[in-house]
């Protein structure tokens, strides 16, 4: 736990090494061709190595995204503004669920040998990487009229990987994740990458890298004015304060990748005040070349 007048120094403590100089690097934008091409490619290759039908249905288009239809409830969806896609096999969310939690390490290892089998590491740039980053669960359990709860049951495990540049993490949504049933099936997969293997992205620009303390302060500043002068009431904790690039949402265009510091701050006041989560993206580099969004809160909980 930590108040807002140390936060800058909490946050800098985080920061291991900043590179002194970081490469912009420019993004083409993807067309919707290259998009749904790309995006019948992988349905193509999901089909290959789970044996699926995934005959190419009806196709819904938007402004924002081509929806298409796959046998069985599947569907592909893909993103128009950055080239995103996510693909559902269709599958009931509460069939095929684990009769027990196999644990950790087997879980990450079915996950990542998914990863490898659709070979989604082939549609980033050869010498970028991208690497297993978390595990996560989803769980459900049921009660009776009487408020009596049964034991949780593992309904899907999912794998996030994350895409690394220049050896700098994209900072964001999940680069990719692989979703598998209890019985060991593929449920669904997604890609959120702004740098794909067929692009040809160029470096515009070596920026000087900014310091982490005056990032640190910028971050301070705008989380006291989102605070609306409850400040000193205030008791923050921070999950995170790290350097890289960021990937902005899948429904916003993105010309670059630049530099920027992202800090993860949850903050908790009294009983009658709301427990929230803040993230806050600053400017990673003294010239600034992306614009960034404003600080997000991404999540409240009435205080008990």
């Amino acid at each position: 736990m930590t108040t807002l007048s140390d936060l800058t120094e909490h946050l800098e403590s985080l920061i291991e090494h900043v590179p002194d100089t970081t490469e912009v690097l420019e993004l083409t934008p993807p067309t919707a061709e290259e998009s749904t091409r790309r995006t019948g490619a992988v349905i193509d290759m999901v089909g290959a190595v789970t044996g699926l039908d995934v005959t190419q249905g009806k196709r819904e288009l938007s402004e924002a995204r081509v929806v298409i239809r796959l046998p069985e409830g599947g569907r592909a969806v893909t993103f128009l503004a950055s080239g995103a896609l996510v693909i559902k096999a269709g599958i009931d969310p509460f069939a095929d669920l684990f009769e027990a939690d196999p644990g950790d390490e087997e879980l990450t290892t079915s996950l990542t040998g998914w990863q490898e089998k659709l070979r989604i590491s082939e549609l980033f740039p050869s010498q970028d990487r991208l690497d297993f980053e978390r595990l996560w669960r989803i769980k459900a359990a049921g009660s009776d009229r009487e408020g009596t709860f049964s034991d949780p049951v593992l309904c899907r495990a999912i794998g996030a990987f994350r895409h690394s540049v220049r050896d700098l993490p994209v900072h964001g949504r999940a680069s990719a994740t692989v979703e598998m049933t209890g019985g060991g099936r593929l449920a669904s997969m997604s890609i959120s990458t702004r740098r794909f293997a067929d692009g040809a992205d160029a470096v515009i620009a070596r920026a000087r890298s900014r310091a982490p303390g005056d990032a640190a302060q910028e971050v301070v500043k705008r989380l006291a004015r989102s605070l609306s002068g409850q400040q000193q009431d205030a008791t923050l904790e921070v999950q995170s304060f790290e350097f890289g690039y960021l990937s902005l949402s899948r429904r916003r265009p993105q010309s670059v990748l630049a530099p920027v510091y992202l800090a993860a701050v949850t903050v908790s006041g009294t009983k009658e005040q709301e427990r929230s989560a803040h993230v806050i993206a600053v400017a990673g580099s003294e010239d600034q070349y992306l614009r960034l969004p404003g600080g997000v809160a991404a999540g409240s909980n009435p205080r008990r």
